[in-house]
């Protein structure tokens, strides 16, 4: 009889082992309905399901034990809904621009340049330089670059802010702009990278900016904290560098 309590508790205690461990499983594979912003190749392509910086998130969700479900939407949009808990996480933020996130460790970083035609004779070592030529930059460029920049920019013959990076080529290759200020692999991903006459100009870049560290913004810290460590592991199996790799050479992007 002792032999056949003892069995009981065992088999017992074996099936709430099994209990706990299927109900982990279930909290684990939580589906994470994620907010990426309007295709901006090469971190986001058209239908928000593929791009440098979503292929990085999903790996890492998918790493982490979870279903990443996507949602495309406006960055104010997508910002409005992950504050009403409509979605559970976003691509990619500075941190701080919502209160009450948990924002990871950094997915990837922004690479911001200013970019002028090799022909120009432009040189730039600092950025007060930029007051001497005309600047079209990217939206709300003067609010996130810093006072150097704002304050140079304020004495330039000519500055524009664009949400349109194929305006921006476009207004450089075409000599209607002298430096075009933006993410570097945004640029050289833009398929305008020819003038009016169809004839394509080289370019330099210079780093004139510090590189943006990019962050994903999770309403439970939970999440969180599993993105991060799904992050340092996909990034030590080589798997970070692979699809980076891949987006690479799908652009033809420069590396450095």
């Amino acid at each position: 009889m002792a032999f056949a309590l003892l069995m009981t508790e065992r088999y017992d205690m074996l099936r709430l082992f099994l209990i706990c461990c299927l109900f982990a499983a279930g909290v684990h594979a939580d589906t994470v309905r994620l907010a990426v912003g309007l295709a901006k190749p090469p971190y986001i392509e058209a239908g928000g399901r593929s791009g440098l910086e979503v292929t990085l998130a999903l790996a890492t969700l998918r790493l982490a034990g979870h279903q990443p479900q996507v949602v495309q939407l406006p960055q104010a949009r997508g910002l409005a809904m992950l504050d009403r808990g409509y979605v559970d996480a976003m691509l990619t933020l500075v941190p701080g621009v919502l209160a009450g996130i948990c924002y990871s460790q950094p997915l990837l970083y922004y690479r911001n340049r200013a970019i002028v035609l090799q022909g120009s004779g432009i040189v730039l070592t600092q950025l007060s330089q930029l007051a001497q030529y005309r600047v079209a930059a990217f939206q709300n460029a003067r609010q996130l670059l810093g006072d150097g920049f704002r304050q140079a920019v304020a004495r330039s013959p000519g500055y524009t802010e664009l949400g349109d990076q194929d305006i921006q080529n476009r207004m450089l290759f075409n000599r209607r702009t002298d430096v075009v200020v933006g993410d570097e692999l945004i640029f050289h991903a833009n398929p305008t990278q020819r003038d009016l006459n169809n004839r394509s100009q080289p370019v330099i870049s210079y780093a004139l900016f510090p590189s943006s560290p990019r962050h994903v913004g999770f309403r439970s810290e939970r999440l969180c904290r599993d993105f991060d460590r799904a992050l340092l592991q996909l990034k030590g199996s080589g798997e970070y560098e692979r699809i980076q790799q891949s987006y690479r050479d799908k652009y033809r992007l420069p590396r450095n």
